[in-house]
């Protein structure tokens, strides 16, 4: 049986959603549903065969292939990618303040530091903070990255003072790829029919849900408590396609990664064969 990874946030329901109803068939498989930084931890341990994990984490582990068709993006604003405060307005603000970053996700805990130091935003004290909610993270900083269905709670409880796509986009003229997913190469070899039927699947499952957005905003909010209309625009901002653009972005994303030192070197994209 093939393991296979979802991420636990609102942005990964959507194109799992028709195979989670049973509207899209998908057979053999075992779901398993965490964080991103701790699917690309079960990936490198090979407790998982496929997951989308954070697209820092590409860079970070060997042997892995990037499925085609398949990623978790913004054009620009992304609404659940955001710094915020309680009283700072603004990036430059945060000059000689403290800034929380989470152990959830890579790619944006990269991302922020990018854009802090193209902006040429200096002495930021960056720091890990524990806690769940907005109010006793804001506690521990006078600042914090939010992600995922903690970023969409969070916009209402605080001072927003950066969405990190609509920076990305301002500062590079491109879209941020927050995921993409991934297939261990030896299980692409060995099981090919069985990796090919799957990446299927999750095209198949992805394209139901951009033709039934407000189906799925419906079933969304009603289980995870969310605005209906705040999930419906939420879904028109992302963007679930890893196209040409998508990997130039990417490869824009990790040169920055490795000129501020945050990876040691880049590898191309290898995308499996559809």
């Amino acid at each position: 049986m093939i393991r296979l990874g979802k991420i636990g946030f609102v942005n990964c329901d959507f194109p799992y959603y028709a195979i989670e109803k049973g509207i899209v068939q998908l057979k053999n498989v075992e779901i398993v549903e965490s964080h991103p930084v701790d699917l690309a931890k079960k990936i490198e341990a090979g407790e998982l065969d496929i997951s989308p994990i954070s697209s820092i984490m590409y860079q970070q582990i060997d042997d892995l292939l990037v499925l085609p068709g398949i990623n978790i993006a913004s054009d620009d604003f992304t609404k659940s990618v955001l710094v915020c405060s309680n009283g700072i307005k603004s990036l430059e603000e945060l000059r000689n303040k403290t800034l929380c970053l989470p152990d959830i996700s890579a790619s944006s805990a990269v991302l922020i530091q990018i854009i802090l130091k193209i902006k040429g935003i200096h002495d930021v004290k960056i720091k890990n903070c524990v806690g769940r909610h907005t109010e006793d993270v804001l506690k521990q900083s006078d600042s914090a990255l939010f992600i995922g269905d903690r970023a969409l709670t969070a916009a209402h409880k605080c001072n927003v003072i950066a969405d990190l796509g609509n920076e990305w986009r301002s500062l590079t003229g491109k879209k941020m790829v927050y995921a993409v997913w991934v297939v261990r190469k030896e299980i692409a070899e060995s099981n090919p029919r069985e990796v090919a039927y799957i990446h299927s699947k999750l095209i198949e499952s992805k394209n139901y849900s951009y033709q039934h957005i407000e189906e799925i905003a419906k079933t969304i909010s009603a289980k995870k408590h969310f605005d209906r209309e705040l999930m419906e625009n939420y879904f028109h901002t992302l963007n679930y396609d890893l196209d040409d653009e998508s990997i130039e972005s990417l490869n824009s994303y990790f040169q920055y990664a490795k000129k501020y030192g945050f990876i040691k070197k880049t590898k191309e994209i290898a995308l499996m064969k559809a």
